[in-house]
């Protein structure tokens, strides 16, 4: 099965332009809500391999078929991936992160904040993320953030996020 994953991204990898969109709806399709067999090779890739190509669509795939089993490993592998030096697959990773919603995320996110390794980059992307899937706990920090970062990127992605979450208060 882990050789079947890795095979399949090699596949999205691969996929001529013109059918690529086809093949991933096929590819999410068929594997559905998959489980810890398909997951942790995901996660595994995502987290090990150093081509872009693979990274990304590992990281677009995982929001779409992670289920219950591996959520865990899944959102701190794209967390992650959100400081990614390719532009690419931190935004996949933060597409996918809006895709698997709940608390989790918003939890994982709000941690990254905080992380003083955190590039201001990925803290752009999480704010951004944390607008589409955050909650009354993620209006809160990021009216903090706001208060203390001087960072435009990450100012301008904390508005935004605020007003999709009921503005400042």
């Amino acid at each position: 099965r882990r050789a079947a994953v890795f095979s399949i991204v090699e596949l999205l990898a691969a996929a001529p332009t013109e059918r690529s969109h086809r093949i991933r709806e096929t590819v999410v399709d068929r594997l559905g809500s998959a489980d810890r067999s398909v997951v942790d090779p995901l996660v595994e890739l995502l987290t090990e391999s150093d081509q872009p190509r693979e990274r990304r669509n590992v990281a677009w795939l995982l929001g779409r078929v992670t289920g219950d089993e591996g959520i865990d490993d899944a959102v701190g592998a794209l967390v992650d991936a959100l400081d990614a030096d390719d532009g690419t697959t931190a935004q996949f990773a933060a597409t996918s992160l809006v895709e698997l919603d709940g608390a989790q995320v918003e939890g994982e996110l709000l941690d990254s904040l905080e992380d003083p390794d955190c590039t201001e980059a990925a803290r752009s992307k999480a704010v951004f993320v944390l607008g589409k899937v955050g909650g009354e706990r993620a209006r809160k920090r990021l009216e903090e953030l706001l208060d203390r970062t001087g960072d435009e990127e990450v100012r301008k992605q904390a508005f935004a996020a605020l007003s999709k979450l009921g503005g400042r208060r």
